[in-house]
């Protein structure tokens, strides 16, 4: 209670003690930031993946703004050797006003991860663009093995989903909890039923035969639980790696990497990093722990 009612007061936070918070969770407002601590990751044996903070554009101008940002990060992973890739929110690209319009910007992204290299992610925003996600990733992935997707354990959907995707052809998937707020009819409530299904999904994957998975999850529980299932199934590392957020369970992901797992780091930046980390706390309110600390140290 006390956590929603500090977030509930976040408006009247200065922002330099929020930025204060976020930045152990964001790589900075710049690309050179962000690209100094992907080099970081990189030589900690941890791969990444650059997030342009951002979604909801309302414009033409606004949308093509964001690709020209994500072409210029392609254009630099490449230049500087790092092992990283972009990871992209529809709604940023004009999903939500030009279908069109969007499908081409990732058509010029997906041509570019060819030209470097390299890899797009489209990430899953809340469930009224799920479908319209998956259906322009099936309609991508036709033409190119350089784009993935994700997928949110806490869908009651999902397992069909990801069922039909995996029979329609190869398919590279993000499995994630899932993070926005969705009606019970839609999506699991209780903890336990969403790690639950966290397991589910990612067993289906792998019997599967699944291409490629990212098991991205800080969850103790569901990290062992993997780790079992890629014993039993004898799963080789080409096929999958360990996924989390910049700032976050930094020890478990460190005892992934020295045990020999494949891990890759999100690491988002830009000028949106304010209505990110308010999202954050919004929807994390036990993160608002760390805002009182800050302002009331004891």
């Amino acid at each position: 209670m006390i956590n929603r009612a500090v977030v509930s007061l976040l408006p009247l936070v200065p922002k330099s003690i929020v930025w204060k918070i976020s930045k152990r969770y964001i790589a900075g407002k710049s690309l050179e930031e962000a690209l100094k601590r992907v080099t970081e990751l990189n030589d900690q044996g941890m791969s990444a993946t650059l997030d342009v903070l951002g979604e909801d554009s309302i414009s033409r101008e606004q949308a093509l703004k964001g690709e020209a940002l994500y072409q210029e990060a392609l254009s630099e992973i490449d230049a500087q050797s790092l092992d990283a890739n972009i990871s992209v929110k529809l709604s940023m690209l004009a999903l939500r006003f030009d279908d069109n319009l969007c499908s081409e910007i990732l058509q010029k992204l997906i041509r570019s991860a060819e030209l470097h290299d390299s890899f797009v992610r489209i990430d899953m925003e809340d469930s009224s663009v799920t479908h319209k996600t998956l259906d322009i990733y099936r309609r991508l992935r036709r033409d190119s093995d350089r784009v993935g997707t994700v997928v949110q354990a806490y869908l009651r959907s999902t397992e069909e989903d990801v069922r039909l995707l995996m029979e329609e052809g190869e398919t590279y998937l993000r499995l994630c909890k899932g993070i926005y707020v969705e009606p019970e009819e839609i999506a699991f409530k209780d903890f336990t039923e969403v790690q639950d299904s966290f397991i589910r999904n990612l067993r289906q994957m792998f019997e599967g035969g699944i291409q490629k998975v990212g098991i991205a999850t800080h969850d103790q529980r569901l990290v062992k639980e993997s780790l079992k299932l890629l014993d039993e199934l004898a799963i080789p590392k080409e096929r999958y790696e360990f996924q989390m957020l910049l700032g976050v369970t930094e020890d478990l992901r460190q005892q992934l990497v020295d045990a020999g797992h494949p891990l890759r780091v999100y690491v988002p930046f830009g000028e949106e990093w304010y209505a990110y980390s308010s999202r954050r706390l919004r929807e994390n309110p036990s993160i608002a722990g760390h805002v009182i600390r800050n302002m009331f140290p004891f």
